[in-house]
């Protein structure tokens, strides 16, 4: 009975070691798992290159209505921020005065013409006097001499008369094209004259409307330079597009062309301004707007762009991964301007290369990559 007790405890504590001993063995080390990632193959591309610069709005014209007589007063047709067509009356002085000057002024005419006929009539007399020496040849030289001066006061007096029928006309003030008047400076009854006192409202034309905007001497020479090298296209002056953007966003529904250039830079910004001319109708852009101009039209030919996630930077700058013989390599790419989610890649790529857009965070160089599915590339 002892014995069987000792040989089973025997054979208990036998197997015990075996197990300890068997778990004191190292199991197979699993293989390593792929990284999951989605690529795209890079291909080059046409791309448009919009510029954007602040802006500002103002009227294609823009007039100062300002008197240019003295006088009351006493008329104002129109209500502050109306439409006005061309030749609409604005504004009317009293007339009275004017009108007698200009009675006054022909009256004088008159008096004058009466004059010279009598010259004439001496003159003709004189002539026949001296013939018949019957008079002095001072006499008929004396004659002329008057007719002269008759003839100098009767254009004196018509010119009297030209300037009071213009007096008289500037009574009336008039718009002087189709646009929107501002508001009115002077009320009826209010005494103007011809200087500081004479300003009596703006009249301006907003349809069509100005864009006014500088671009950087760097600028020019940049896009030069692109054109020289075959980098970037960029259309004639005639030909290239001007969008504008206000505030919050929006895109003004028509779009313009370059009106004025300026031919030279201004040392002080080392800036050239220009003019864009764009249809407003409904005076949806106002005078003073600060807004953003988009040059339309620029792009650049055999381009590659990638993916905002597609980018990982760092304080060494920008990286981004593709795959080669199954394996992540690690690329630094320059990038240049952002556009439509994308940023256009100026070095470190080139076409046909597969690039990592998903999974990016996983991966770091020498890494086996699993590509899962694929993607189009960029802008596709």
């Amino acid at each position: 009975m002892l014995d069987m007790t000792a040989t089973h405890a025997r054979a208990a504590l036998l197997a015990l070691l075996s197990i300890l001993a068997a778990c004191g063995e190292s199991a197979p080390a699993p293989a390593p798992q792929k990284a999951p990632v989605r690529t795209v193959v890079l291909e080059a591309r046409v791309v448009e290159t919009p510029v954007r610069i602040v802006a500002q709005t103002q009227a294609n014209r823009r007039v100062e209505i300002r008197s240019r007589v003295a006088g009351t007063l006493v008329k104002q047709e129109y209500l502050p921020g109306q439409a006005v067509k061309q030749g609409q009356l604005l504004h009317e002085i009293d007339r009275r005065p004017f009108e007698a000057a200009l009675s006054s002024a022909q009256a004088q005419l008159e008096q004058a013409q009466a004059k010279l006929v009598d010259a004439d009539l001496a003159v003709s007399r004189k002539t026949s006097l001296v013939a018949a020496d019957a008079a002095a040849q001072k006499e008929l030289d004396d004659a002329r001499s008057a007719q002269k001066n008759a003839s100098a006061q009767v254009e004196i007096a018509e010119a009297g008369v030209r300037r009071a029928q213009l007096d008289l006309e500037y009574t009336r003030l008039v718009a002087p094209f189709d646009g929107k008047v501002g508001r009115n400076e002077k009320d009826p009854g209010a005494l103007v004259d011809a200087g500081q006192n004479s300003l009596l409202c703006v009249v301006q034309e907003t349809d069509p409307i100005l864009v006014s905007f500088r671009v950087s001497e760097n600028d020019m020479l940049r896009w030069r330079s692109g054109v020289r090298s075959g980098a970037l296209s960029v259309p004639t002056v005639d030909e290239m597009r001007v969008a504008v953007e206000t505030a919050d966003g929006a895109r003004h529904p028509e779009e313009g062309r370059i009106s004025f250039r300026a031919v030279s830079i201004d040392p002080a910004s080392g800036t050239g301004e220009v003019q864009a001319r764009l249809d407003n109708k409904g005076d949806k852009l106002l005078p003073g707007q600060f807004v953003t101009a988009v040059l339309l039209g620029m792009s650049r030919p055999d381009c590659l762009t990638v993916p905002q996630r597609a980018v990982v930077v760092s304080a060494a700058g920008a990286v981004v991964y593709v795959v080669e013989g199954g394996k992540a390599v690690a690329r630094p790419v320059r990038l240049g301007a952002w556009l439509d989610g994308e940023w256009i890649v100026e070095s470190g790529l080139k076409a046909g290369e597969a690039l990592v857009t998903d999974g990016v965070q996983r991966l770091r160089p020498g890494v086996e990559v699993d590509v899962s599915s694929a993607q189009p590339a960029p802008g596709k």
